[in-house]
């Protein structure tokens, strides 16, 4: 009997669903701008799609949700080294503030005081976290935003999982440092 080929368009529309949001979200974070994420992120999955019909990612990943993490993170670096040579400005991705209110609070049943201290303790969080090492940075969003699993980072950084374990503490231990100096 014949066995259908899987179909790659399902297959990748379910993977586009599953991950659009998140990798959008991370996008938006670095670069700040709604028009400038949406593009990135759809050159992300268009990258990925080109990489997937061919089994690439397959080959080379054991996520694909890391694969999608990298190929957005070498977009943003490519978005910031584009913007560096147009403009000649010391245009870092820190200076950018983004809206956080409108990226996390999404809970409607949360009065408005409460609402407004979280608010305030979210941006103190945006402020100490654009302070911190890029890389920490990422292990940060990745780990505690986007929940991806020790195992994923490992994998989309190239690293033992061990290492991950220790830049996650490092990247807490900053971030906790920063937060901490603003009190002071």
């Amino acid at each position: 009997m014949f066995q259908r080929k899987p179909d790659k368009k399902k297959e990748f529309s379910k993977i586009y669903d599953e991950y659009v949001e998140q990798i959008y979200r991370f996008v938006f974070l670095k670069v700040g701008s709604k028009d400038e994420a949406e593009d990135i992120t759809s050159k992300t999955f268009l990258r990925v799609w080109k990489s997937f019909k061919n089994e690439e990612v397959k080959k080379d990943f054991k996520s694909i949700r890391g694969y999608l993490y990298r190929t957005a993170r070498n977009l943003v670096i490519d978005h910031y080294r584009r913007s560096s040579a147009e403009n000649k400005a010391d245009d870092k991705m820190s200076s950018k503030k983004v809206p956080f209110e409108n990226v996390v609070l999404k809970d409607e049943t949360m009065r408005a005081d409460e609402r407004a201290v979280l608010v305030s303790e979210i941006a103190e969080v945006r402020e100490a976290l654009e302070r911190i090492n890029e890389d920490y940075q990422n292990i940060i969003v990745w780990y505690y935003l986007d929940e991806l699993t020790i195992p994923e980072i490992a994998d989309l950084l190239n690293k033992p999982e061990s290492s991950i374990r220790v830049l996650i503490h490092r990247a807490l231990s900053s971030l906790k440092k920063e937060i901490n100096k603003k009190k002071e």
